[in-house]
């Protein structure tokens, strides 16, 4: 399209009034009409005369794509390895604590240099359960509101600063831990919790533009599955350098990675398709058609968050989270301390640990594909499917964690164990992709809530292990198994009842109410496009982007709708004689 264009007024008399509510056009060239207002974010009018210079789409696959790999496929790659990176951080202080609390560590460390360098401090497993749950405690201050701000906010830079600060904050935690104080660390993990709770409600912020519903099961649970490896990554890595360096350099080592990545994401990112720099006109008119009006933001916010709060579906949602940080949370910050209770050594206790990620890792990947293949080729609903995923997931977990509070063989204790928390994997597609299903506008206010019950489960889970394992040995994992069956399972039973697959009643806004959407002038389509018969080339027509509701028949208040008897038309210079 040039960019050098000349604007006329095209007349269309007879309009009716109606059509300008939702800004509907026409376009005359002599005697023939042939264009047809869109509403933003539909794709362009395609006549018969059309040429195979236009982009088409069709059955939903974009084509003619000039690149080899579409941009939305590189922002949830660096979504993922971000997950990776600050989930990978929080296992440094779990494997470190580890070794203060064990007394034969200095045996089971492989050099002389990690010998010298090991802690030098006094903690109980109170302290230390208080530590991991403070990180929690600013982790929840923040969810709520950052269910909000990443509404108001562009989520890519909320996503992108929560993991730069806690990984600078992460640079600090050697020196605090070993050379200052407890209560320093304390107050660095407070303020990383501060951070890292901006970190989901921007995640699904940032998904609800860069993915499909059709791909929303693979995709979302691509960049979930993160969280999960960074397990697998952080707890190997840090029985390694542990074992045969110094347990400092594991906190060097991933927040460098993280200031690191943030380079590469401010580069590479952007709120929104229509914003990025490189992305093809292809992929964004597939991304448009595909999502329709579910990413339109208004200028008039709507939020019924009184109708969230108690809804059953939301509620359900609630307990699944709860149950979810629990059990993920009591392994990443205790796992290596359970473990080293059967006399492995650092660097085995290491691997031991990362087992049970792997198994989730896996799980989560191939939970999209199992999602998206039930709903694409079998006739079963939405809610059912999200209801089987998580309905085995928690009840596989049960069983185990049940299973582990009798076993003493270090054989069974791994296979359960690794069972327990890798099960977890399948319900990514399961309740935690269902905050979409219930609605798509609202996706990251209802991560938000549910986050904020679910931290609850990671602030209490390291207190009670804390307290239950105060004389350090098996029995008191025995009675923290105990707690663990009965939050899994009552989170199991409630999902199963009140879950739901369905857009909720609250999804959308009520007919008297009229939003209008926002004009976004860092768009890269800022204007609508139609084709002009006999053209070769799609004209621009510069209307509002006002994807008003109807005007309900028994609303006397609702706004008048803005009258628009003509629409300017940008038409390229090389295009004159044709109009």
């Amino acid at each position: 399209m040039a960019t050098n264009r000349t604007s006329k007024k095209v007349g269309e008399e007879g309009q009716d009034k109606d059509d300008n509510a939702t800004s509907s056009s026409k376009i005359t060239q002599g005697d023939d009409t042939t264009g047809e207002g869109t509403n933003p974010g539909d794709s362009s009018k395609v006549t018969e005369g059309q040429t195979d210079e236009d982009e088409v789409i069709e059955d939903g696959e974009p084509v003619g794509d000039s690149t080899c790999c579409p941009v939305r496929y590189s922002i949830i790659a660096l979504m993922c390895i971000g997950m990776v990176i600050i989930n990978s951080m929080r296992t440094n202080v779990g494997f470190t604590v580890m070794t203060i609390l064990d007394e034969t560590a200095h045996d089971k460390v492989g050099t002389l240099q990690a010998l010298i360098n090991l802690p030098n401090v006094k903690w109980n497993t109170r302290m230390i359960g208080f530590l991991h749950s403070v990180f929690y405690i600013g982790y929840l201050i923040t969810h709520l509101p950052a269910g909000y701000l990443a509404t108001r906010i562009p989520c890519h830079r909320l996503y992108g600063g929560s993991i730069l600060l806690s990984s600078a904050l992460n640079l600090l935690l050697p020196v605090s831990i070993d050379e200052i104080s407890f209560v320093f660390t304390c107050v660095i993990r407070f303020l990383q919790g501060l951070s890292e709770g901006l970190l989901y409600p921007s995640c699904y912020g940032i998904l609800r533009h860069w993915s499909t519903p059709q791909e929303r099961g693979r995709l979302g649970s691509a960049v979930l599955t993160g969280a999960y490896a960074g397990a697998v990554i952080g707890f190997p890595l840090a029985g390694f350098i542990t074992h045969y360096i110094g347990w400092q350099y594991i906190y060097y080592i991933n927040g460098g990675a993280g200031v690191l990545w943030m380079l590469v994401w401010v580069l590479m990112s952007s709120e929104k398709p229509s914003h990025h720099r490189r992305i093809s006109d292809s992929e964004l008119l597939y991304l448009q058609k595909s999502q329709g009006n579910q990413v339109v933001d208004f200028q008039e916010s709507w939020l019924p968050w009184k109708r969230i709060i108690i809804s059953p579906a939301v509620i359900s949602l609630c307990f699944c989270h709860f149950a979810r940080n629990w059990v993920f949370i009591l392994m990443l910050t205790n796992e290596p301390f359970y473990l080293s209770l059967f006399g492995f050594n650092v660097a085995e206790n290491g691997v031991y640990s990362s087992l049970p990620h792997i198994l989730k890792v896996l799980l989560a990947f191939v939970s999209g594909y199992i999602a998206d293949c039930l709903l694409l080729r079998s006739k079963l609903r939405t809610g059912t499917v999200r209801k089987l995923l998580t309905g085995i997931a928690f009840g596989v977990q049960t069983l185990s964690f049940f299973i582990l509070t009798f076993v003493r063989s270090k054989v069974a204790v791994i296979v359960f164990l690794t069972f327990g928390v890798g099960f977890g994997g399948l319900a990514v597609s399961g309740w935690q992709i269902n905050h979409y299903d219930l609605s798509t506008r609202h996706a990251s206010f209802l991560v938000g809530v549910t986050s904020t019950i679910g931290v609850m489960g990671a602030i209490a889970a390291p207190l009670v292990a804390g307290e239950l394992t105060i004389n350090e040995d098996l029995e008191g994992w025995r009675h923290v198994f105990y707690i663990t069956v009965g939050v899994v399972a009552v989170a199991a039973i409630l999902f199963m009842i009140l879950g739901s697959g369905e857009e909720q009643p609250w999804a959308t806004p009520p007919e008297h109410i009229r939003l209008l959407q926002k004009t976004d002038p860092l768009a890269k389509r800022p204007y609508k496009t139609f084709t002009v018969q006999g053209s070769k080339r799609p004209v621009e027509v510069k209307t509002p982007y006002n994807t008003a509701a109807e005007k309900d028949s028994d609303n006397d208040d609702a706004a008048p709708v803005e009258d628009h008897s003509h629409e300017d038309v940008a038409v390229p210079n090389e295009q004159k004689s044709t109009s």
